[in-house]
C-alpha cells in the first residue's frame, strides 16, 4: 500500500487515559478504495487548558543537566519542564544550558527530594510535647531515631521485615532505606553503649552520694525471675535522680529460688 495521501493525526489527539504516550490515531488512506482508517503513530500529547504539549526526543543532547527535565513543545514553542517543580523555562538549543543548571541548583522541590532542602516540621518531646523545627533528612538520624522508637515502645526487631511497615516508610520518604534486623540490633547496642558512658561521665562528676537499690520479682506465666539494680542520687542542681544501672534475668533466676 502506498504511502502517499496518508494525512497524520492531529497532534493535539490523546489516548485513552487522557496521559503522555504514544497515541495509534485514525488516518485516511486516500488510496484505499474502501475508505478504512488506517493505524498511525504520533508523537506524545498532551492538552491542558487549551494548551498542546508534545515531549520531544532528547537522544541528541550530551548535557547532563537534561537529566533533571523533560524537552516539551508547547503551543510550538519548545520548553524544558523542571521535573520537580514543574517550571517552564526556555529549552531551545540555541539558548545554552546555563539557565537550565541555575535553576536545578536552587530549585527547592529539588532540595526537598535530595534532602538537602530544611523544612518545616513537627518536632515531638520527650515529655509529649509537640514544636515546630527546621529539619532536613538525614538517613543515619532516621535510623537513631527507629531505634528510639523499638527500645521505648518495646516493638519487635522483626518489625523492620514487615512489609506493609516498610511500604508506609517509603511512603514518608522514599530515600530512606529500612535497615535489617541485624542493622537494628547493632544500632540498639550502640545506642545502649553511648547512654552508659553518659551516665558514667554524670555519676563521676556528681558531688553527692549514690543510693544503690535491688528489685526482684517473677513473671509467673515465663516462670522466669528478674532483678534490678537503680542508682538514686541528688543532682548537682538538687534535682532527684534515678537511673537503672543493671537488668538481669538469669542472675535474678537463681538468686530469686536461692532465697525462698
Amino acid at each position: 500500500m502506498s504511502s502517499e495521501g496518508v494525512q497524520p493525526a492531529a497532534a493535539t489527539q490523546l489516548n485513552g487515559n487522557g496521559a503522555n504516550g504514544p497515541v495509534l490515531a485514525p488516518a485516511i488512506d486516500n488510496n484505499n478504495n474502501n475508505g478504512e482508517a488506517v493505524p498511525a503513530v504520533v508523537a506524545p500529547t498532551n492538552q491542558q487548558n487549551g494548551n498542546v504539549e508534545e515531549v520531544i526526543d532528547l537522544g541528541k543532547l550530551k548535557s547532563p543537566v537534561w537529566a533533571h527535565y523533560t524537552k516539551i513543545r508547547l503551543n510550538g514553542v519548545v520548553k524544558a519542564k523542571c521535573n520537580y517543580c514543574k517550571k517552564l523555562l526556555v529549552g531551545e538549543s540555541n539558548n545554552g544550558t546555563t539557565h537550565l543548571k541555575n535553576h536545578t541548583r536552587i530549585c527547592v522541590q529539588k532540595k526537598i527530594r535530595d534532602g538537602s532542602q530544611k523544612i518545616l516540621g513537627p518536632h515531638y518531646l520527650a515529655q509529649g510535647k509537640q514544636d515546630l523545627v527546621a529539619t532536613a533528612f538525614n538517613a543515619d538520624f532516621s535510623k537513631r531515631e527507629l531505634a528510639i522508637a523499638i527500645t521505648m515502645h518495646e516493638y519487635p526487631l522483626s518489625i523492620v521485615e514487615h512489609l506493609y511497615f516498610k511500604r508506609f516508610v517509603c511512603s514518608l520518604q522514599p530515600l530512606f532505606t529500612v535497615p535489617s534486623r541485624g542493622t537494628i540490633k547493632k544500632e540498639v547496642f550502640k545506642m545502649y553503649d553511648i547512654e552508659r558512658a553518659k551516665l558514667q561521665s554524670v555519676l563521676d562528676n556528681n558531688i553527692g552520694r549514690v543510693a544503690i537499690t535491688t528489685d526482684m520479682w517473677t513473671a509467673t506465666s515465663q516462670k522466669k525471675g528478674y532483678m534490678a539494680v537503680t542508682a538514686h542520687y541528688i543532682d548537682n542542681s538538687w534535682m532527684l535522680r534515678s537511673h537503672i544501672l543493671r537488668y538481669d534475668i538469669r542472675t535474678c533466676f537463681l538468686l530469686y529460688f536461692n532465697h525462698c
